[in-house]
């Protein structure tokens, strides 16, 4: 284990991992591994990713699930993280539209957090706005009239 964790009880900063192929995951990992990140900040995103991206980068940093609501860990080389799973595979550097939902469930994640008075404010790292117009639009086109539920 890097570091012993403790916690705090003050509303976090909730931060999106951003673009799950993008540099997102690696700015919060390199943040935390460098104890650069400030206090009472959870970020969220794919726990898998970020470590499978911590390890291939070499970084010591310890993962700490968390959930809404809960004290947020705190420590020397700790990344809290609130869960949000990848809609698919991904690799770094390799934009996939499957993975919008992904970035949009972070985002939403995030807003719900502070609409529901356990997050004090948002952030995101770097997005791809892109690839989150480009999964909207095939999301569009495979449902009736553009529509989730048809217009009569």
């Amino acid at each position: 284990m890097v570091g012993q964790a403790t916690s705090s009880t003050l509303l976090p900063v909730a931060i999106t991992s951003g673009e799950p192929a993008g540099i997102g995951p690696e700015l919060v990992l390199m943040l935390a591994a460098y104890n650069q990140l400030p206090s009472n900040c959870v970020v969220i995103g794919d726990c898998d990713l970020l470590a499978a991206r911590a390890d291939a980068l070499g970084l010591a940093v310890t993962l700490m699930a968390c959930q809404p609501g809960d004290p947020v860990p705190e420590g020397d080389r700790v990344l809290a993280v609130w869960h949000c799973a990848l809609r698919a595979p991904c690799q770094p550097g390799v934009l996939d539209a499957a993975n919008a939902g992904y970035v949009i469930d972070t985002l939403q994640f995030a807003v719900d957090a502070c609409r529901n008075g356990h997050a004090a404010a948002m952030t995101t790292a770097p997005l791809h706005k892109g690839v989150i117009i480009e999964g909207a639009t095939r999301t569009l086109l495979a449902t009736p009239n553009g529509c989730a539920m048809p217009v009569r």
